[in-house]
């Protein structure tokens, strides 16, 4: 899937006087896991909010609801399977397929 693509500080990338097009796949799974619940206008339940779990004790619950959360996340995004394995909050690692 192609998209507009961002920089590493989340402005958009321009080159040549025109924005960036290109694979926007892992960009898109970036955004959804650090996007908050109600940061996009069109679709206000859209995000998994890692930032509110770096803080927090890596326990089997937290990792569960975690995964539940990241697995709805990328099923409201299209992929129709999806595998995702919590190491730490800096190691997830996470499969899927459109």
């Amino acid at each position: 899937m192609n998209d507009i693509i961002l920089d590493d500080n989340m402005d958009l990338q321009i080159a040549a006087g025109d924005f960036v097009v290109d694979d926007s796949q892992n960009q898109t799974q970036q955004l959804l896991l650090i996007a908050q619940p109600g940061n996009f206008r069109n679709s206000a339940l859209t995000g998994v909010g890692i930032a509110k779990y770096l803080k927090s004790q890596l326990s089997p619950q937290l990792v569960d609801a975690l995964s539940k959360k990241i697995q709805l996340q990328w099923q409201y995004d299209g992929y129709t399977s999806v595998n995702v394995k919590i190491n730490s909050f800096t190691d997830i690692e996470i499969e899927g397929g459109l």
